[in-house]
């Protein structure tokens, strides 16, 4: 029998060791590891009343005994049957539990990160779905949503704009990449005379340069990222989605929430948690290339 082990409270434990315990004592294990990896999805997963049903951000939703099923071969299926039906009792289905280093961080089963700019971001997807679950009247209710709304598109511009600039500038090979690849770069003329000066104020260039970029137009500054830092946006369904998305959001912010058309524009909590869903698993996608990235370049 394979060696398998489980961490509870950063101690491994060795699954064979199980077979020698009498059925409270593994019982006691499986279920701190079960809590320490799953909790009830009241704690902390956004609720779509319209629906009637949770949006499992988070991962999920897990069933008790198929997560227990990992412990099948070392301890009695009766065994595993049993606690499975008591935190069934508690909760028929689970989500996943945050881990104590990275709570803030993580999302729909994001990586850790040591970018600020990216923690940042993360901090605002909590804070916009916790603030959706204020008791207001329909129509105030309405109006937050579309405001909310917005806010998620102004932290993806925010963080794709922070995320570029900081590991751009100060770096020698991704200044160079972005000045060689950028058509405004590329077409500037100077004297030989003023190469020192030009070389001197490069990074303030680079940085007026980034900061006038309008970061919500995903067209232009998708190839920015490809140019420069070989970053690849994610797949065409999520892109497709913020796309649109960022059309809305014109909308919302140019034409006091109404179309083309004159139509007001509705913003339901289930549109603005699927917003957060693509703009996390979107953050999530270009940070693990540029967590990468930190790790593989050396500046000079």
């Amino acid at each position: 029998m394979e060696d398998a082990t489980i961490t509870i409270q950063h101690e491994t434990f060795s699954l064979i060791d199980l077979t020698g315990m009498d059925a409270d004592a593994q019982k006691e294990i499986m279920k701190s590891w079960f809590l320490e990896n799953y909790e009830d999805p009241a704690e902390r997963t956004p609720y779509e009343s319209r629906e009637g049903g949770y949006i499992y951000i988070w991962g999920g939703p897990y069933d008790a005994l198929d997560e227990l099923s990992l412990f099948s071969g070392y301890v009695d299926d009766e065994v595993i049957e049993e606690l499975a039906d008591e935190l069934s009792a508690d909760c028929p289905l689970w989500t996943s539990a945050p881990k104590d280093s990275d709570y803030d961080d993580e999302y729909i089963n994001l990586i850790l990160s040591d970018n600020e700019y990216f923690q940042s971001f993360m901090d605002t997807m909590n804070h916009i779905v916790s603030i959706t679950d204020a008791k207001i009247d329909e129509k105030p209710k309405s109006h937050l949503l579309g405001i909310l709304y917005v806010s998620v598109i102004t932290a993806i511009e925010t963080y794709l704009s922070d995320a570029f600039i900081n590991t751009v500038v100060g770096n020698y090979n991704f200044t160079k990449q972005l000045t060689q690849t950028n058509p405004e770069f590329r077409l500037r003329k100077f004297n030989l005379s003023e190469i020192f000066s030009v070389y001197e104020n490069i990074d303030d260039e680079i940085k007026k340069y980034l900061l006038s970029l309008m970061w919500h137009n995903l067209k232009k500054i998708q190839p920015l990222y490809k140019s420069t830092l070989g970053i690849e946006f994610p797949n065409d369904e999520v892109m497709s989605f913020l796309f649109k998305a960022i059309a809305k959001r014109h909308d919302i912010v140019h034409r006091n929430g109404k179309n083309t058309d004159g139509e007001i524009i509705e913003t339901s909590e289930q549109e603005l948690f699927e917003l957060v869903d693509k703009a996390s698993k979107f953050a999530n996608h270009i940070n693990e290339q540029i967590r990468l990235l930190n790790n593989e370049n050396t500046d000079f």
